[in-house]
């Protein structure tokens, strides 16, 4: 079948722009390092290949010989990507990363640029010696055809047309040698392919706007399970285009280290999305409003873990053992992890690397290959390129009557300009975070353009009585009855908090060393 595939491109119409722009195209094609790098790019080729009048032949072939050799460089590709992007083609290739609609050519993945220069290149070089080479073939036919008496003796025997048939398809087609060596352009343009591509856009066009809610759900479902690492369940989800409007209703992700209990649900959550960001890839939400939203609640289904569950960390010299201090260490341990994961969500840039005593930082590099190993190369892309705006930011943020477990108390939670860059934004962002009784008030303020490295922190907790503060920690105190005041500001650089608590003692009793002490508006310094 191969044979005689080749034996049919011989003996065909085929054009050197139909060969050029097939080996090129499928050069493109294999040059991309996945699916999912430049979702964009691969179906603007694709549409080219189908359009343009590209042998597909051709174009399949080259697709597959460069699809191996852009796996064979892909570390190359990686180490070449990091210099251009990094350096002289940093400025360029920052404008198409952020421009509209090539913003998702995945332009920023540093082997992306020298895969696409290498496999074009290369499509191009292909096609040039394949289309000479073939007219330089016909032309020798054709030769043979007209002024080789011992050609036409054998191509006139029966068992040589059978022979050649079975294998190559026959020795000539429906045009001699003659003809087909003779240049001809042909049509640049495939007309049904161009019926069809525009057939399936217009099809796509009204499969959005009819599309199916639960296709839509069981899409984001999967989605935000990769993100979660557990189980999450939504009810239902709508798109409003010309509201720039989503609705999520029932959402309930699961937590990973408590299946039986939600991370988070809410009964509908409401995101007006600025429409024009989505073609530079770029989603800025200008409201995010949850309704009914709960934390740490029972599930009616035990989920089930989507990712496999880390390793626990072995404590080092030094580490603090919570089971020391707190008698419900173990929902402390989790409530403190949920905290860390958040925080990394919102705040990635201030994770600070761990370094063992007598070891060396790892530098820009040397985490960059790191990252590569881990996820491979293909995954690895370049963050500084995100110009003007971030890829995800929210500006407002309303979740108000936030039920956390059984706790009796709601808390009001608001908070403004979240973003995944946000060094690329002049406003910090601010989440607050404050009780249904104005007790307790937490207020954080994140990092911007001005401190992208340091975030602030504020709390203050009011009349928090010695009883509940002993309930809530599983362990006895050396006070009775009263109550206290907690309030602190301070810091988070670097990932490190340093926040110094002031509390005060209220009408209690200290019981230490045999004797016991009254104590009123008494402040200790904490840190």
């Amino acid at each position: 079948m191969f044979i005689r595939k080749i034996g049919k491109f011989l003996r065909g119409k085929a054009t050197p722009f139909q060969i050029i722009s097939a080996t090129v195209l499928g050069a493109l094609l294999g040059s991309l390092p996945g699916l999912y790098q430049g979702p964009l790019l691969l179906v603007t080729l694709l549409f080219l290949v189908i359009i343009l009048n590209a042998n597909l032949f051709i174009a399949g072939l080259t697709l597959l010989f460069v699809k191996l050799l852009t796996l064979i460089l892909l570390p190359v590709y990686f180490n070449v990507g990091v210099a251009l992007l990094e350096g002289p083609l940093a400025a360029p290739v920052a404008v198409l990363a952020n421009a509209p609609v090539s913003a998702w050519f995945g332009l920023d993945y540093y082997v992306m640029v020298p895969s696409l220069l290498v496999g074009g290149l290369a499509g191009l070089i292909i096609g040039i010696w394949m289309s000479r080479s073939l007219a330089s073939f016909r032309s020798k036919m054709a030769s043979l055809e007209s002024g080789s008496e011992r050609y036409q003796k054998y191509t006139s025997k029966f068992w040589v047309k059978a022979l050649a048939w079975l294998f190559v398809g026959g020795i000539k087609g429906k045009k001699t040698w003659e003809e087909l060596s003779k240049r001809h352009l042909g049509l640049p343009i495939r007309p049904l392919g161009v019926v069809f591509v525009v057939s399936l856009c217009v099809l796509g066009f009204v499969s959005f706007k009819l599309l199916d809610k639960t296709i839509l759900t069981s899409t984001v479902r999967d989605a935000f399970e990769r993100v979660n690492g557990a189980t999450v369940d939504i009810t239902g989800i709508e798109i409003k285009p010309a509201e720039n409007r989503l609705l999520v209703s029932g959402l309930a992700m699961a937590d990973p280290e408590s299946l039986q209990t939600n991370r988070f649900a809410s009964r509908e959550i409401v995101a007006d999305v600025s429409g024009m960001n989505l073609l530079a890839k770029k989603v800025v939400i200008d409201s995010l409003q949850i309704l009914e939203p709960k934390a740490g609640t029972p599930r009616k289904l035990v989920g089930r873990r989507t990712i496999d569950a880390p390793e626990p960390a072995e404590p080092t010299d030094g580490d603090i053992n919570i089971d020391e201090y707190l008698g419900q260490a173990q929902v402390w341990r989790e409530r403190l992890a949920t905290i860390k994961r958040l925080y990394d969500k919102i705040a990635p840039s201030l994770k600070k690397e761990e370094v063992a005593e007598g070891e060396e930082a790892l530098t820009w590099r040397e985490r960059l290959a790191l990252q590569a190993k881990e996820s491979g190369y293909a995954a690895v892309k370049s963050e500084s390129l995100i110009r003007q705006s971030p890829r995800l930011w929210i500006r407002e943020i309303d979740a108000d009557n936030l039920i956390v477990g059984g706790n009796d108390h709601s808390y009001a939670i608001s908070a403004s300009n979240i973003a995944t860059q946000p060094a690329l934004i002049e406003e910090s962002g601010q989440i607050s975070i404050l009780r249904g009784d104005s007790r307790l008030e937490l207020n954080v303020e994140l990092p911007s353009s001005a401190s992208p490295t340091r975030s602030l922190v504020r709390i203050r907790y009011s009349d928090l009585a010695v009883e509940e503060l002993e309930s809530e920690i599983g362990r006895d105190l050396p006070m009775e009855g009263g109550s206290m005041d907690i309030t602190g500001e301070g810091s988070i650089d670097g990932g490190i908090l340093d926040l110094p608590l002031t509390v005060t003692l209220n009408n209690t009793t200290m019981n230490a060393f045999g004797t016991s002490l009254p104590m009123d508006d008494f402040p200790i310094q904490v840190r």
